[in-house]
Protein backbone atom coordinates (compact mmCIF):
# COMPACT_ATOMS: atom_id res chain seq x y z
CA UNK A 1 0.00 0.00 0.00
CA UNK A 2 1.48 3.40 -0.69
CA UNK A 3 0.72 6.21 1.62
CA UNK A 4 -1.37 9.00 0.50
CA UNK A 5 -0.21 12.45 1.67
CA UNK A 6 -2.69 14.68 2.88
CA UNK A 7 -3.19 17.83 1.96
CA UNK A 8 -2.44 20.09 4.88
CA UNK A 9 -5.71 21.89 6.64
CA UNK A 10 -5.21 25.86 6.35
CA UNK A 11 -4.44 26.40 9.46
CA UNK A 12 -6.90 29.53 11.29
CA UNK A 13 -6.06 32.84 12.43
CA UNK A 14 -5.32 33.02 15.94
CA UNK A 15 -8.61 34.56 17.33
CA UNK A 16 -6.68 36.95 19.18
CA UNK A 17 -6.52 39.94 16.89
CA UNK A 18 -9.97 39.81 15.56
CA UNK A 19 -11.50 39.25 18.92
CA UNK A 20 -9.40 42.65 19.82
CA UNK A 21 -10.58 44.38 17.07
CA UNK A 22 -14.19 43.80 17.76
CA UNK A 23 -13.64 44.42 21.83
CA UNK A 24 -12.11 47.56 20.57
CA UNK A 25 -14.87 48.29 18.39
CA UNK A 26 -17.91 47.73 20.93
CA UNK A 27 -16.17 49.96 23.46
CA UNK A 28 -15.54 52.80 21.02
CA UNK A 29 -19.16 52.42 20.43
CA UNK A 30 -20.41 51.93 24.18
CA UNK A 31 -18.21 55.61 24.91
CA UNK A 32 -19.83 57.22 21.68
CA UNK A 33 -23.54 56.47 23.08
CA UNK A 34 -22.29 57.81 26.43
CA UNK A 35 -21.48 60.61 25.06
CA UNK A 36 -24.65 61.27 22.84
CA UNK A 37 -26.12 61.09 26.31
CA UNK A 38 -24.13 62.87 28.35
CA UNK A 39 -22.98 65.69 26.70
CA UNK A 40 -26.86 66.99 26.31
CA UNK A 41 -27.02 67.04 29.80
CA UNK A 42 -23.31 68.53 30.41
CA UNK A 43 -24.42 71.52 27.58
CA UNK A 44 -27.98 72.30 29.71
CA UNK A 45 -26.66 72.32 32.66
CA UNK A 46 -24.28 74.79 30.97
CA UNK A 47 -27.07 77.19 29.70
CA UNK A 48 -28.38 76.97 32.79
CA UNK A 49 -25.83 77.55 34.76
CA UNK A 50 -25.24 80.91 32.23
CA UNK A 51 -28.70 81.77 32.41
CA UNK A 52 -28.32 82.09 36.03
CA UNK A 53 -25.34 84.51 35.99
CA UNK A 54 -27.12 86.26 33.36
CA UNK A 55 -29.95 87.16 35.06
CA UNK A 56 -27.42 87.50 39.10
CA UNK A 57 -25.93 90.26 37.26
CA UNK A 58 -29.05 91.84 35.52
CA UNK A 59 -30.66 92.20 39.11
CA UNK A 60 -27.44 93.86 40.19
CA UNK A 61 -28.07 96.47 37.58
CA UNK A 62 -32.28 96.67 38.80
CA UNK A 63 -30.97 97.32 42.24
CA UNK A 64 -28.29 99.83 41.46
CA UNK A 65 -30.72 101.56 39.05
CA UNK A 66 -33.95 101.65 41.97
CA UNK A 67 -31.53 103.11 44.44
CA UNK A 68 -30.27 106.04 41.99
CA UNK A 69 -33.51 106.54 40.66
CA UNK A 70 -34.47 107.30 43.90
CA UNK A 71 -31.81 109.59 45.01
CA UNK A 72 -31.47 111.74 41.05
CA UNK A 73 -34.98 111.15 39.64
CA UNK A 74 -34.01 108.80 36.68
CA UNK A 75 -32.26 106.37 35.59
CA UNK A 76 -28.00 106.20 34.97
CA UNK A 77 -26.16 104.89 31.68
CA UNK A 78 -23.06 104.14 33.66
CA UNK A 79 -22.10 100.96 35.10
CA UNK A 80 -19.85 102.30 36.77
CA UNK A 81 -22.10 105.46 38.32
CA UNK A 82 -23.78 102.93 39.63
CA UNK A 83 -21.46 101.28 41.20
CA UNK A 84 -22.03 98.05 39.75
CA UNK A 85 -18.99 95.56 40.11
CA UNK A 86 -17.67 93.67 37.71
CA UNK A 87 -20.08 91.37 36.27
CA UNK A 88 -18.84 87.90 35.04
CA UNK A 89 -20.83 88.16 31.77
CA UNK A 90 -21.00 91.30 29.73
CA UNK A 91 -23.39 93.96 31.00
CA UNK A 92 -24.36 97.29 29.30
CA UNK A 93 -27.03 99.93 30.23
CA UNK A 94 -28.91 99.53 26.60
CA UNK A 95 -30.91 102.76 27.60
CA UNK A 96 -31.58 104.96 30.56
CA UNK A 97 -34.02 107.93 30.61
CA UNK A 98 -36.05 109.60 33.59
CA UNK A 99 -38.87 106.68 33.52
CA UNK A 100 -37.55 103.74 32.48
CA UNK A 101 -34.59 101.81 31.75
CA UNK A 102 -33.29 98.63 29.58
CA UNK A 103 -29.85 96.63 30.59
CA UNK A 104 -28.51 93.40 29.02
CA UNK A 105 -26.29 90.84 29.50
CA UNK A 106 -24.11 88.32 26.96
CA UNK A 107 -22.27 85.08 27.94
CA UNK A 108 -19.76 84.79 25.37
CA UNK A 109 -19.14 80.53 25.87
CA UNK A 110 -22.79 79.92 25.50
CA UNK A 111 -23.65 82.68 23.48
CA UNK A 112 -27.13 83.38 25.69
CA UNK A 113 -28.07 86.94 25.38
CA UNK A 114 -30.99 88.25 28.49
CA UNK A 115 -32.37 91.50 29.04
CA UNK A 116 -33.93 93.13 32.02
CA UNK A 117 -36.28 96.49 31.69
CA UNK A 118 -38.03 98.20 34.04
CA UNK A 119 -41.32 98.39 32.17
CA UNK A 120 -40.68 94.59 31.29
CA UNK A 121 -38.80 92.41 33.26
CA UNK A 122 -36.61 89.97 32.25
CA UNK A 123 -36.89 89.05 28.17
CA UNK A 124 -34.53 87.53 25.88
CA UNK A 125 -36.15 89.98 23.26
CA UNK A 126 -34.29 93.19 23.33
CA UNK A 127 -35.90 96.24 25.16
CA UNK A 128 -36.73 99.39 22.79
Amino acid sequence: MSARSVPDAPVPAPPGPRRAVAVTAGVVTAVALAAAVAFPVVLDGRRSSAAQDLRTDLQRVATAQAAWKDRHGGYSTSLPELGVPAARTDVAIVSAGPDAFCAGAYDDGTRTALFYSSAQGFTATACD
